[in-house]
């Protein structure tokens, strides 16, 4: 790695501390908005719009002006939320924006103050009780999909299809797929090492298609998430690790996976961390070590 001259490392630090100063300047701006569209400051300042007004004056883009009205116009009577957009900046309530109430604000306002913005995403994304509150989403009886094939492989697959259904060729398949991923599955190796083994990485990766295995989500994998906690069981059992996007690995680790000891597609989000599971204080410790950069799954 080339190594960084004095004059390099004193021009950096100067264009970070202004960008710095840059985005807490336009956080203001943005929660300005829906004041200055009230009282047409724009127009009476001489501009064409309120677009016009925050790009000349602020920097701010088409889109911003969009967002922070279209947001802030929906939480302006939720006080708790409102907190939050003042302190963190509008983006940081954006998730529950559409979703809150005036019974359910308070308790999202505190997930907006403690949780990344892509926690909030997926956690929001879990589903929505009949309460209104983010927790399990309902799986739908039946959905429709449509493929496009070569008809040569349509001829073979009306053939295994027969008179039966499209549904039993799809589960002959996966049962196929899951026999044959159990005949090379790497053995559970019991260790003192957070770090997984390279031969159990590769079989779960595969296994999981490199995507996220919570319900519904099929993000890109971030993380291999050790579903009984490592720090607690002291082994890498590849039938308990699996691939997680960033945000449900975060959620996981904050104790919202509920049903976490069955299979992922049991898994749901739960609207608070059961404090009588045995893996809540060693995921408060991970908490931490997150926070101070040091990772674990």
């Amino acid at each position: 790695m080339e190594k960084i001259d004095e004059k390099t490392e004193s021009l950096h630090r100067e264009f970070s501390e202004y960008g710095r100063n840059a985005k807490e300047w336009a956080k203001r701006c943005m929660l300005l908005l829906p004041e200055i569209d009230r009282y047409k400051v724009w127009a009476k300042k001489g501009f064409g719009s309120i677009y016009e007004y925050a790009a000349k004056i602020a920097g701010l883009s088409h889109n911003q002006v969009n967002e922070s009205l279209r947001i802030l116009g929906k939480i302006e009577n939720m006080p708790a939320l409102m907190a939050v957009a003042q302190e963190k900046g509008i983006l940081a309530v954006r998730p529950v924006a559409t979703v809150a109430t005036k019974e359910t604000e308070k308790e999202l306002a505190e997930k907006a103050r403690n949780m990344t913005r892509n926690e909030l995403e997926v956690y929001v994304k879990g589903g929505h009780s009949e309460s209104g509150r983010p927790g399990a989403a309902g799986q739908p009886g039946k959905v429709s999909v449509t493929m496009v094939l070569d008809p040569a492989i349509l001829d073979q697959m009306k053939k295994l299809k027969g008179d039966g259904e499209w549904e039993d060729v799809m589960v002959a398949f996966l049962k196929l797929r899951e026999k044959e991923l159990d005949e090379v599955k790497p053995e559970a190796v019991p260790s003192t090492s957070k770090h997984t083994p390279e031969p159990i990485k590769r079989f779960v990766k595969k296994r999981d298609n490199r995507k996220c295995v919570f319900p519904g989500c099929g993000r890109k994998f971030a993380e291999l998430h050790h579903a009984d906690g490592f720090a607690r069981v002291g082994v890498h059992d590849p039938d308990r690790i699996f691939c997680m996007c960033e945000g449900h690995h975060d959620l996981a680790h904050r104790g919202l996976i509920e049903n976490e000891h069955l299979a992922p597609k049991f898994w749901k989000v739960r609207e608070k961390p059961d404090q009588t599971n045995p893996r809540f204080e060693i995921d408060q410790l991970v908490q931490k070590r997150r926070q101070n950069g040091c990772l674990i799954s």
